[in-house]
């Protein structure tokens, strides 16, 4: 009897480490419908081609005094356990401002995503939603415009179809666009943006 507990708990063992496999695969394999995935392993989608470091830094648009700021960072190994499948991923983050007088003594804050989510006590952890870099300088994804005043049924602002571009002859300039999703919008949700659209970014760090 206690050969047959003994085994049944190896068993179990065995099973429960297996079940816990984690597997490191290409951050592209992500948007790969056609990935055979088993349900028994939490796969780790990793950006093993460093594929968002272009990106990673603070990018300006100055327009006469005022500049928008924008700062990217790598969220590495960014948790989904509750999801089902579970995964972990590599994300590319960012937050935004508008800066009067930037780098100066007397520089004030016109708007900033860095604040909470509607008027919840949550804040905004990236105001960039799914940046996907899957090309060594195209950058896509969904960027919240939450500058204006925000709609208390839309807490989340204008949400805009973002795609930044780095000049490979100059990798310190890239091309900003956001526009609107393509389909149907709510009775009232909001469609004008405030932050920049279309302009020409320039790294400084």
């Amino acid at each position: 009897m206690k050969k047959i507990v003994y085994l049944f708990l190896l068993m179990f063992t065995v099973f429960f480490s297996y079940a816990q496999t984690e597997k490191t695969v290409d951050i592209r394999q992500f948007y790969n419908s056609n990935l055979k995935k088993s349900s028994l392993i939490i796969y780790y989608y990793k950006d093993v081609n460093n594929y968002f470091t272009p990106f990673i830094g603070t990018w300006i648009y100055q327009n006469g005094n005022q500049t928008f700021v924008i700062r990217f960072w790598k969220e590495t190994k960014a948790s989904y356990i509750n999801e089902n499948p579970k995964f972990y991923i590599d994300e590319l983050c960012g937050h935004y401002k508008l800066v009067q007088n930037y780098g100066q003594p007397n520089e004030q804050v016109i708007y900033t995503s860095e604040k909470n989510i509607g008027n919840s006590v949550t804040p905004w952890s990236t105001i960039i939603i799914a940046g996907k870099a899957l090309e060594n300088y195209k950058m896509t994804g969904q960027v919240f415009d939450v500058a204006g005043v925000l709609n208390p049924s839309y807490p989340t602002g204008v949400r805009g179809e973002l795609e930044m571009i780095i000049n490979p002859a100059n990798p310190d300039t890239a091309q900003w666009e956001v526009t609107l999703p393509m389909g149907m919008r709510g009775l009232g949700q909001p469609s004008t943006f405030t932050i920049p659209t279309n302009i020409t970014l320039t790294k400084v760090n």
